[in-house]
Protein backbone atom coordinates (compact mmCIF):
# COMPACT_ATOMS: atom_id res chain seq x y z
CA UNK A 1 0.00 0.00 0.00
CA UNK A 2 1.00 3.37 -0.90
CA UNK A 3 0.56 6.77 0.79
CA UNK A 4 0.47 9.90 -0.53
CA UNK A 5 0.60 13.26 0.75
CA UNK A 6 -0.99 16.09 -0.73
CA UNK A 7 -1.18 19.77 0.39
CA UNK A 8 -4.11 21.13 0.98
CA UNK A 9 -5.45 24.90 1.03
CA UNK A 10 -8.21 27.20 2.21
CA UNK A 11 -9.34 29.89 -0.06
CA UNK A 12 -7.70 32.91 1.39
CA UNK A 13 -4.38 30.80 1.18
CA UNK A 14 -4.88 30.52 -2.52
CA UNK A 15 -3.00 32.60 -4.88
CA UNK A 16 -4.82 35.65 -6.65
CA UNK A 17 -4.30 33.89 -9.97
CA UNK A 18 -5.97 30.26 -8.60
CA UNK A 19 -8.89 32.40 -6.72
CA UNK A 20 -10.09 33.33 -9.94
CA UNK A 21 -10.14 30.11 -11.29
CA UNK A 22 -11.39 28.84 -8.46
CA UNK A 23 -14.57 31.20 -9.03
CA UNK A 24 -14.58 30.60 -12.80
CA UNK A 25 -14.67 27.17 -12.05
CA UNK A 26 -17.09 27.79 -9.42
CA UNK A 27 -19.69 29.97 -11.97
CA UNK A 28 -19.34 27.12 -14.90
CA UNK A 29 -20.61 24.07 -12.17
CA UNK A 30 -23.55 26.40 -10.67
CA UNK A 31 -26.43 26.47 -12.71
CA UNK A 32 -28.80 26.48 -9.86
CA UNK A 33 -30.72 29.33 -9.20
CA UNK A 34 -30.78 30.16 -5.32
CA UNK A 35 -34.12 30.86 -3.97
CA UNK A 36 -36.13 29.83 -6.79
CA UNK A 37 -38.68 27.39 -4.88
CA UNK A 38 -39.46 30.09 -2.34
CA UNK A 39 -39.94 32.93 -5.41
CA UNK A 40 -42.61 29.96 -6.60
CA UNK A 41 -44.17 29.57 -3.32
CA UNK A 42 -44.47 33.47 -3.00
CA UNK A 43 -46.25 34.13 -6.16
CA UNK A 44 -48.75 30.85 -5.23
CA UNK A 45 -48.88 32.74 -2.23
CA UNK A 46 -50.49 35.99 -3.27
CA UNK A 47 -53.37 33.82 -5.25
CA UNK A 48 -53.92 31.84 -2.01
CA UNK A 49 -54.73 34.94 -0.20
CA UNK A 50 -56.55 36.84 -3.34
CA UNK A 51 -60.16 36.25 -3.58
CA UNK A 52 -61.94 36.28 -7.27
CA UNK A 53 -58.38 35.16 -9.19
CA UNK A 54 -57.09 31.71 -9.82
CA UNK A 55 -53.25 31.48 -11.26
CA UNK A 56 -54.04 29.68 -14.14
CA UNK A 57 -50.52 29.33 -15.82
CA UNK A 58 -46.79 30.39 -15.48
CA UNK A 59 -42.87 29.98 -16.49
CA UNK A 60 -40.66 32.22 -14.44
CA UNK A 61 -36.84 32.55 -15.48
CA UNK A 62 -34.11 34.68 -16.03
CA UNK A 63 -34.82 35.59 -19.50
CA UNK A 64 -38.46 35.18 -19.98
CA UNK A 65 -41.24 34.68 -17.90
CA UNK A 66 -45.27 34.56 -17.87
CA UNK A 67 -48.31 34.65 -15.68
CA UNK A 68 -51.67 34.28 -16.97
CA UNK A 69 -54.62 34.88 -14.55
CA UNK A 70 -58.53 33.87 -14.64
CA UNK A 71 -60.84 36.11 -12.93
CA UNK A 72 -64.19 34.56 -11.59
CA UNK A 73 -66.13 37.70 -13.58
CA UNK A 74 -64.30 39.01 -17.10
CA UNK A 75 -65.42 42.21 -16.01
CA UNK A 76 -62.97 42.52 -13.06
CA UNK A 77 -59.90 42.32 -15.63
CA UNK A 78 -60.52 45.57 -16.63
CA UNK A 79 -60.94 47.65 -13.74
CA UNK A 80 -58.18 50.31 -13.52
CA UNK A 81 -57.93 53.14 -11.23
CA UNK A 82 -59.93 53.75 -8.03
CA UNK A 83 -62.16 50.80 -8.97
CA UNK A 84 -59.17 48.88 -8.92
CA UNK A 85 -57.73 49.60 -5.84
CA UNK A 86 -61.19 49.09 -3.76
CA UNK A 87 -61.04 45.92 -5.40
CA UNK A 88 -57.33 44.50 -4.52
CA UNK A 89 -58.83 46.04 -0.99
CA UNK A 90 -61.56 44.65 -0.44
CA UNK A 91 -60.25 41.00 -2.21
CA UNK A 92 -56.50 40.41 -1.00
CA UNK A 93 -55.30 43.70 1.02
CA UNK A 94 -57.87 43.09 3.49
CA UNK A 95 -56.91 39.65 3.78
CA UNK A 96 -53.06 40.29 5.18
CA UNK A 97 -54.07 43.19 7.12
CA UNK A 98 -53.39 42.70 11.07
CA UNK A 99 -57.20 42.94 12.45
CA UNK A 100 -58.38 45.49 14.74
CA UNK A 101 -60.37 42.82 16.69
CA UNK A 102 -59.68 39.20 17.80
CA UNK A 103 -56.61 37.32 19.30
CA UNK A 104 -53.84 37.84 16.07
CA UNK A 105 -53.87 41.75 17.58
CA UNK A 106 -53.49 41.04 21.17
CA UNK A 107 -50.53 38.69 20.23
CA UNK A 108 -48.88 41.04 18.13
CA UNK A 109 -49.11 44.22 20.74
CA UNK A 110 -45.73 42.68 21.95
CA UNK A 111 -44.13 44.34 18.88
CA UNK A 112 -45.44 47.45 20.17
CA UNK A 113 -45.30 50.28 17.55
CA UNK A 114 -43.61 48.03 14.39
CA UNK A 115 -47.20 45.98 14.48
CA UNK A 116 -50.51 47.38 14.60
CA UNK A 117 -54.32 47.51 13.45
CA UNK A 118 -54.78 47.48 9.83
CA UNK A 119 -51.15 47.35 9.25
CA UNK A 120 -49.68 44.75 6.39
CA UNK A 121 -47.56 42.41 7.96
CA UNK A 122 -43.96 42.28 6.40
CA UNK A 123 -43.83 39.13 4.11
CA UNK A 124 -47.50 38.37 4.42
CA UNK A 125 -47.67 35.22 2.30
CA UNK A 126 -44.86 32.73 2.88
CA UNK A 127 -42.49 34.56 5.26
CA UNK A 128 -40.01 35.09 2.32
CA UNK A 129 -39.05 38.70 0.71
CA UNK A 130 -40.45 38.29 -2.26
CA UNK A 131 -44.08 38.41 -0.95
CA UNK A 132 -43.49 42.51 -0.23
CA UNK A 133 -41.94 42.68 -3.97
CA UNK A 134 -44.92 41.49 -5.51
CA UNK A 135 -47.30 43.27 -3.53
CA UNK A 136 -45.29 46.92 -4.17
CA UNK A 137 -45.16 46.64 -7.35
CA UNK A 138 -49.24 45.07 -7.95
CA UNK A 139 -50.40 48.08 -6.41
CA UNK A 140 -47.69 50.37 -7.92
CA UNK A 141 -49.12 49.28 -11.76
CA UNK A 142 -52.60 49.87 -10.31
CA UNK A 143 -51.70 53.25 -9.22
CA UNK A 144 -50.03 53.66 -12.65
CA UNK A 145 -53.09 53.16 -14.37
CA UNK A 146 -52.88 49.47 -15.62
CA UNK A 147 -56.18 47.23 -15.33
CA UNK A 148 -56.02 44.48 -13.37
CA UNK A 149 -55.34 41.41 -15.39
CA UNK A 150 -52.35 43.36 -16.62
CA UNK A 151 -50.95 44.52 -13.21
CA UNK A 152 -51.13 41.19 -12.12
CA UNK A 153 -49.40 39.44 -15.43
CA UNK A 154 -47.39 41.92 -15.29
CA UNK A 155 -45.84 40.17 -12.01
CA UNK A 156 -43.94 38.23 -14.31
CA UNK A 157 -41.23 41.22 -15.26
CA UNK A 158 -41.31 41.51 -11.28
CA UNK A 159 -39.69 38.11 -10.82
CA UNK A 160 -37.61 37.98 -13.93
CA UNK A 161 -35.96 41.07 -12.30
CA UNK A 162 -35.73 39.45 -8.93
CA UNK A 163 -34.19 36.31 -10.63
CA UNK A 164 -31.80 38.08 -12.76
CA UNK A 165 -30.46 40.26 -9.42
CA UNK A 166 -29.95 37.03 -7.96
CA UNK A 167 -28.05 35.29 -10.53
CA UNK A 168 -26.02 38.39 -10.34
CA UNK A 169 -25.41 38.62 -7.32
CA UNK A 170 -25.03 34.50 -6.89
CA UNK A 171 -21.73 34.96 -9.64
CA UNK A 172 -20.56 37.56 -8.21
CA UNK A 173 -16.50 37.17 -6.77
CA UNK A 174 -17.47 38.50 -3.72
CA UNK A 175 -20.24 36.05 -2.79
CA UNK A 176 -18.37 33.65 -4.22
CA UNK A 177 -15.61 33.48 -2.41
CA UNK A 178 -17.87 34.45 1.31
CA UNK A 179 -19.54 30.74 0.07
CA UNK A 180 -15.54 29.23 0.04
CA UNK A 181 -14.64 31.04 3.28
CA UNK A 182 -17.94 29.87 5.15
CA UNK A 183 -18.15 26.34 3.83
CA UNK A 184 -14.55 25.93 4.49
CA UNK A 185 -13.84 24.46 1.03
CA UNK A 186 -10.75 23.58 0.42
CA UNK A 187 -7.90 23.35 -2.80
CA UNK A 188 -5.67 20.89 -3.82
CA UNK A 189 -1.66 21.76 -5.31
CA UNK A 190 -3.12 22.12 -8.97
CA UNK A 191 -6.27 24.18 -7.38
CA UNK A 192 -8.88 22.46 -7.26
CA UNK A 193 -11.67 22.08 -5.58
CA UNK A 194 -11.61 18.88 -2.90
Amino acid sequence: MKTKTINIYSFDELSEEAKEKAIEDYRERNTEIFWMDETVESLKGLFEYCNNIYLKDYSLGEYQSYIRVDFTNEEIEEFTGKRAMAWLENNLLSNIRISYYGKRRKELRQYGKYYYAGMIKPCPFTGYCVDDDLLDDLIKEVKEGSDLKTAFEELASTIQRIIQNEVEYQNSEEYIAEYFKINEYEFDEEENLI
